[in-house]
């Protein structure tokens, strides 16, 4: 009944404060502006969350949100302004606690259905933020008044009662009855059938399960349409009750808990819609007709200014500054279609083709252009296939994919020329059908991107690097091609292949030589398309490419392992950027990524090893050498992060110094569970560390002496029942294995 009344009081007074908002006086002066009317425009919203409690009950007096229990509220809000809102809201649900320890302490719970109801103000904000924002901040106050009913679990389904005894079990009979030896175990049904007020097991008697709280809140609102918000937050219920639990500090004997009063906490999601949402400026404007001021107007009107009215401009919006014809349009002396402002060869002759520069294209990019444009055999463009639904999708299959060939090697790499690869940051190795091994840096689509990235590999010390292309899975030369683009300074009008057949009619625009017959050319073209020689060994000069100083930059590369024999492909068929190097010591050496900070590896390394590549490590390289991480010029962000490892095997020992022992109680990738829980909150000094996969460690103690962590060790399985826990060993702040340690502190 006192529930019903606080919900009654609270009514009035919203009620009182919208009729007074819609009643108030005019000024008598008319003269003064009346004030705005405040008028009811409602936004109504549903949500659902976890109710968390926090009271008596646990060691801590505190619930985490994954094992807490569902809650539903419904919300009606009214607008004051532009930053604060007035809510109405009702809220349903269930709390509860479940403690369970060890023997001699109580084994206690509860549950309790919550019905609440109150109102609250609402501030997000709008007087600083700027109006048209998708997301804001918000915070909440209010008062409201709430009714529990709590019951606990003191029976399972058959009727008997729970004993707990000291070896974490429980049974239908006391450890000390007589006949505790003949006792069953029994588990709980997690069925609430006894009422707390009822059971009156600490003298209370029939006290009130109803009161008042004080809710305050934080959260975010997303505005996802003109009518729809999407709101996320967290509100702490402070009440002014200790009986929710049923346990206060006036319990009797072990059930006594704290002086503070039982809180709850709702974080939750809910979606509102707004019934009256404000329109946009101007929708409901009433177009006035035009008046003869407005007509004239408008037939001299010049809106970019260039001296021709608009009715007469045939180039509206002509920048300004710019000068223009009679017509309105940009000057364009070379009638070439590009204005003088734009073009970049104001001369260009009569006729000629140009870019969209204004600059004449040679007649090698006026080929490749019209090839693609011919294209169907995926030489220059994707070929796209239908099938028989009519739909249509891409195949790379055809599509000739163009890299840079910077070495082939069918034996070792040299450890220098191995390292000079690496600098390179778009490096990738691939397996031919003889085994040779062929680097390539870059991949594209045209043969003129690939045509300007060897020339930068030229300049940095690589001289045999050439153009080649993969189609059907196989590696060709591509033909020689070049153009004014891609070398300006020289003056290429014939131009040589590999097969040493002349592309005489390859010119660029400084030849001005005759147009040439494209489908001669084009066949000319196809016929210099030759195979890469089987049976070379090393085809990259070794000098030539490790004397060169004109690689710059630092790669940081995650290597994943080194091994005796040639892993095969299946091994690594998740990495997409593999790269396989055979050192002159006999070990094939793999890699992937290529980087430039210390966050980005370590990252890509921490992906790694969570895909099961338990020994990546980091390595850095830079112009054409192997460094250190921080001769690269990186800085790690937390000591420990980065594992550099030599390019020999992982040593076993370690600075004796840094080598500590703990005792590892618990690692667990999401909620720790509650049997665990309550023994993890009886040790003291616990530490948690988040290692690469995402979970939790949790270990006790630090050590320089392993005895004196397996005499910890012991101590926690004895006393706790920890039978699990074992001892780790770290170097610095990086796990190692114990046997190492161990050697390690001889």
């Amino acid at each position: 009944m006192a529930f019903k009344l606080n919900i009654l009081v609270l009514f009035l007074s919203i009620g009182s404060y919208c009729y007074s908002q819609k009643t108030e006086k005019k000024p008598k002066d008319d003269t003064q502006k009346s004030p705005a009317e405040f008028v009811i425009k409602p936004t109504i919203g549903l949500g659902t969350g976890m109710l968390s409690f926090y009271g008596d009950i646990y060691d801590k007096h505190f619930q985490a949100p994954m094992v807490s229990h569902i809650g539903y509220e419904l919300n009606v809000a009214q607008p004051i302004n532009d930053y604060l809102q007035f809510d109405f809201y009702v809220l349903r649900g269930k709390l509860g606690a479940n403690e369970r320890f060890v023997s001699g302490a109580r084994n206690l719970n509860f549950e309790s259905q919550i019905t609440a109801g109150g109102v609250n103000v609402m501030y997000d904000f709008g007087n600083f933020l700027k109006k048209e924002r998708t997301a804001s901040p918000y915070i909440t106050l209010g008062i409201e008044t709430f009714e529990f009913l709590s019951k606990t679990d003191l029976y399972d389904k058959y009727g008997n009662k729970y004993n707990y005894w000291s070896d974490g079990s429980i049974r239908n009979l006391s450890s000390t009855d007589a006949l505790a030896s003949s006792a069953s175990i029994v588990e709980r049904d997690y069925k609430y059938e006894t009422d707390i007020r009822e059971l009156n097991a600490d003298g209370f008697g029939k006290y009130h399960e109803n009161s008042w709280a004080i809710p305050v809140g934080i959260g975010y609102t997303f505005k996802i349409s003109d009518h729809f918000n999407f709101k996320m937050g967290a509100t702490m219920h402070f009440t002014f009750t200790d009986y929710i639990d049923g346990v206060t500090q006036n319990s009797v004997g072990i059930r006594a808990g704290n002086s503070k009063k039982d809180n709850f906490m709702m974080t939750s999601f809910s979606l509102h819609y707004d019934f009256f949402a404000k329109k946009k400026d101007g929708e409901n404007a009433v177009d006035e007709p035009l008046t003869a001021d407005d007509l004239l107007t408008m037939d001299y009107a010049d809106s970019d200014s260039d001296g021709v009215v608009d009715l007469k401009d045939n180039c509206p919006g002509t920048p300004h500054g710019i000068p223009v014809d009679i017509n309105g349009c940009p000057l364009d002396d070379d009638q070439d279609g590009i204005p003088n402002y734009k073009d970049e060869e104001l001369n260009t002759p009569m006729g000629a083709l140009v870019d969209a520069n204004g600059v004449q294209m040679s007649d090698s990019l006026l080929l490749h252009q019209y090839n693609v444009y011919m294209d169907s055999t995926g030489a220059f463009a994707k070929v796209e296939v239908h099938d028989h639904n009519g739909k249509s999708f891409y195949s790379n299959f055809y599509q000739k994919e163009y890299m840079v060939s910077v070495g082939n090697f069918k034996k070792a790499v040299p450890a220098e020329t191995m390292t000079k690869f690496l600098s390179v940051n778009d490096i990738s190795s691939n397996i031919l059908d003889d085994s040779t091994t062929m680097y390539t840096a870059g991949k594209y689509t045209t043969a003129l991107d690939a045509e300007k990235r060897k020339q930068e590999l030229i300049e940095q010390g690589f001289a045999d690097a050439k153009v080649v292309f993969k189609q059907k899975g196989v590696f060709q030369d591509a033909p020689v091609f070049k153009s004014n683009v891609v070398n300006p300074t020289k003056e290429n009008a014939v131009v040589k292949t590999k097969d040493d057949k002349e592309s005489a009619l390859l010119i660029n625009k400084e030849t001005k030589e005759k147009p040439i017959d494209n489908t001669k050319l084009e066949n000319k073209l196809t016929k210099q398309e030759n195979k890469i020689t089987d049976g070379k060994e090393n085809s990259t000069t070794t000098k030539e490419v490790a004397t060169s100083s004109k690689t710059s930059g630092t790669v940081l590369r995650v290597q994943l392992g080194a091994f005796r024999k040639r892993l095969s492909k299946s091994v690594f068929h998740d990495i997409n950027d593999l790269i396989e190097i055979k050192t002159e010591d006999g070990w094939y050496k793999y890699s992937t990524g290529a980087f430039k900070t210390i966050d980005e590896a370590a990252k890509h390394k921490a992906n790694m090893i969570l895909k099961g590549y338990q020994d990546a490590f980091i390595t850095a390289y830079k112009n054409g050498n192997r460094v250190s991480i921080l001769e690269a010029g990186a800085t790690p962000m937390k000591k420990g992060e980065i594992n550099e490892t030599p390019d020999n095997e992982t040593p076993t020992k370690f600075d004796k110094k840094n080598i500590t022992f703990r005792v590892q109680v618990g690692k667990y990738k999401n909620q720790v569970p509650n049997d665990k829980l309550s023994v993890l909150t009886k040790i003291k000094d616990i530490k948690t560390d988040v290692i690469e996969d995402g979970s939790t460690r949790y270990t006790v103690g630090s050590f320089t002496d392993y005895n004196q962590a397996q005499r910890l060790k012991n101590e926690l399985s004895k006393k706790l029942g920890l039978k699990d826990a074992f001892i780790i060993a770290f170097n610095l702040n990086e796990v190692i294995p114990i046997k190492d340690a161990l050697e390690s502190v001889k």
